[in-house]
């Protein structure tokens, strides 16, 4: 089913339902179908929280139109009883890791500049503060897998290279070739447009993101195959917990995509969640932080996105771009792909 027809099939009650609760986003169905007032971004705390009062007790948001797939398994794995949310974000993002047609994550993903797959994740629990990472691991196509094994079965947080491949096979997990001939292709065409002093380029680094929340408690999760053509070894902040990540239950949660680095320099979901946890709005906190990246980063101007959750399920999306979108389920629209509104 597409995009379109997907949307199209939301009911009347829930399109009314998602014009009353999504006007603090700006956010609108990916098929267009809300009213231009939809559009608008209210432009004080008080507007914000005044257009979005809904309660949610069980929601999931992840980023990008690749999202909606991951959140059907997510959605269907924690209706059905999960354990917890960490549950629901494992098994949501290991779908866009498993996708080929997916290039910025997982099998499928753009190489680095040497041609090799080096995939970044991480995964965290609200409650506790518990949480796992892999870094420019090789070989392995669930990296959230082997991210949530670092944080259950060992004292570290974060593996890296050699020895998050070597704790991989430790777990009896099977390796397997993670360039797809597509990407080799690509990487090859790459290579030939290149000067002798190699760099990487702006390409492919949409990574998924996904925060799960049922009764109070969240988790979430992230995972992608990083800048396209980076240098080898290079990490961005999807397994830096703070950058491309963070959730804790006093306060919500967040996950970032685009420019890694711009995420790492300004601790970026962290700052949001710690935004929220003053009483901000998710929209307010995305907002706040994507403006003060775009003040320190001048010049580079940065390609960033946040999405976060409050307690109370409320949601914010903010990007720097104007075409981010996100995946959103809950138990009044099912699952839908909205479109972020870009920071002015």
């Amino acid at each position: 089913m597409s995009d379109a027809d997907h949307d199209a099939d939301v009911a009347p009650s829930r399109r009314r339902f998602l014009e009353g609760s999504l006007r603090s986003t700006g956010a609108v169905l990916l098929a267009g179908s809300l009213p231009a007032a939809c559009s608008s971004m209210p432009e004080s705390r008080e507007e914000i929280v005044k257009a979005d009062d809904l309660v949610r007790t069980r929601v999931i948001v992840s980023t990008w139109k690749m999202g909606r797939a991951a959140n059907e398994v997510a959605w269907t794995t924690l209706v059905d009883g999960a354990g917890h949310p960490l549950d629901a974000c494992e098994a949501g993002v290991r779908v866009t890791e498993a996708d080929p047609t997916t290039t910025s994550v997982g099998y499928g993903g753009r190489p680095n500049a040497d041609g090799v797959v080096e995939l970044d994740s991480s995964i965290m629990r609200g409650d506790t503060l518990e949480c796992g990472s892999v870094a420019a691991l090789q070989n392995i196509r669930h990296p959230v897998t082997v991210a949530r094994a670092v944080m259950e079965q060992t004292p570290h947080v974060l593996l890296v290279g050699d020895g998050a491949l070597q704790f991989a096979r430790g777990l009896g997990i099977e390796e397997q070739e993670m360039l797809t001939e597509a990407s080799r292709e690509a990487w090859e065409a790459w290579k030939l447009s290149q000067s002798a002093e190699r760099a990487a380029v702006e390409e492919d680094h949409d990574t998924i993101g996904m925060i799960a929340m049922e009764g109070g408690q969240f988790a979430m999760a992230v995972t992608t195959s990083g800048w396209a053509y980076k240098l080898p070894g290079r990490v961005g902040d999807s397994p830096i917990i703070g950058a491309g990540g963070y959730c804790d239950d006093e306060a919500g949660a967040c996950v970032a995509t685009g420019d890694g680095e711009e995420m790492i320099r300004s601790c970026a979901s962290f700052a949001v969640v710690e935004a929220m946890r003053r009483g901000a709005h998710p929209e307010e906190a995305c907002a706040d932080v994507l403006g003060r990246i775009a003040r320190k980063a001048g010049s580079r101007k940065p390609s960033v996105a946040l999405l976060a959750v409050d307690r109370r399920g409320r949601v914010g999306a903010r990007s720097l771009r104007a075409d981010f979108h996100y995946a959103l389920s809950d138990d009044e629209v099912g699952t839908v792909v909205l479109h972020a509104q870009a920071l002015a």
